[in-house]
């Protein structure tokens, strides 16, 4: 017994050892001399370009070593190449990608062409509102003032789309099967740019698009009187509701259409979502969040949103994650007649 007592000492300094060691939190990753990637799914010039340069030029200054930050554009099949890409590479926190939250919902609904499963990635947040509420717009000039007349009208009203798996074609063909609207998709415009020419020239009625971008990237068509809102798809509290317009709350349909319709405007409550690797570690996505969060209150940064003419209204990591998850307890048979709309 005499020769266990320093056996018995050592075990209980082991232990003690251990437990302090547990307790310890994780050093915070230091990003000093180093260089951040922000991969944009892209061309330079539109809205996730926007985005990823504002955020680029103050997110510096909240990283621990204040690394430098560029931003990279890899356009390709809607923002899918980067998503892709970016989710094969080292988690070093020196890569964060920004894409259309539009790939997360092809991803849960099976597209084989998607490479990467959103409940793996470490998602940074949103920095602005999502595309909530969608909204039906047709031009002025056109006798089409409510939901009835749309309902009613003589011949379909034309909607500009890009491709068949967009956000506002998927809406336009919810509202033709399901609540028997007479609008008709025109496919093959390159953005929405092209869109909107196209509805200055009268080669289209109308289109389905965001409060939030027309009030901000295409405001002088509302301040011209261009274009009429005809139907609300969804809220989002952050923006005021357009006044004077029915919602899909308003309308009178059945328990499945309304299930189906819950589901398409969930779909669409974020937008430009950023992410880091699955592989990156938890402390650095700890950093790296706090780094986000802290940049949209940057008053740099908000001064800069102010003169663009964007808003900065955004959801952190975990909200993102929550919406996604609950996008991904989604019933088959439901995901089902949702991917009916994308053809």
């Amino acid at each position: 017994m005499k020769n266990s007592k320093p056996i018995l000492i050592a075990i209980a300094a082991l232990v003690i050892w251990f437990t302090l060691q547990s307790s310890v939190p994780a050093a915070q990753p230091s990003f000093n001399g180093k260089t951040v990637r922000i991969i944009v799914g892209y061309t330079p010039g539109g809205g996730f370009d926007t985005f990823a340069r504002l955020l680029g030029r103050h997110l510096s200054k909240h990283i621990p070593g204040n690394p430098t930050v560029l931003v990279i554009n890899m356009p390709g099949a809607g923002s899918l190449v980067a998503a892709n890409r970016v989710y094969e590479m080292p988690g070093d926190g020196l890569t964060m990608v920004a894409f259309h939250f539009s790939m997360v919902i092809q991803a849960l609904t099976g597209d084989p062409n998607v490479q990467f499963d959103p409940l793996q990635y470490k998602w940074l947040g949103d920095p602005t509102v999502g595309a909530l509420p969608q909204v039906l717009w047709v031009r002025k000039e056109l006798p089409i003032k409510t939901v009835q007349d749309i309902e009613h009208a003589s011949n379909p009203i034309t909607l500009g789309v890009t491709g068949q798996g967009a956000g506002p074609g998927i809406a336009g063909n919810f509202l033709a099967r399901y609540l028997n609207f007479k609008v008709k998709n025109v496919y093959g415009y390159r953005g929405s740019s092209d869109i909107m020419v196209a509805l200055e020239r009268d080669e289209l009625d109308g289109r389905v698009l965001s409060q939030a971008t027309m009030e901000t990237i295409y405001r002088r068509y509302l301040d011209a009187g261009l274009v009429r809102p005809i139907l609300a798809m969804g809220d989002e509290p952050r923006l005021k509701p357009i006044p004077g317009i029915e919602t899909m709350k308003d309308l009178k349909v059945s328990a499945k259409t309304r299930e189906l319709a819950d589901f398409l405007i969930e779909t669409w409550r974020l937008l430009r979502v950023f992410a880091l690797p699955p592989s990156t570690p938890d402390a650095t996505v700890d950093a790296l969040r706090a780094a986000f969060n802290e940049t949209m209150k940057d008053p740099g940064l908000l001064a800069d949103a102010e003169r663009q003419k964007v808003i900065i209204s955004p959801l952190n990591g975990e909200e993102v994650t929550n919406v996604i998850r609950k996008l991904a307890s989604t019933s088959p048979e439901l995901i089902e007649e949702y991917k009916g709309l994308i053809k």
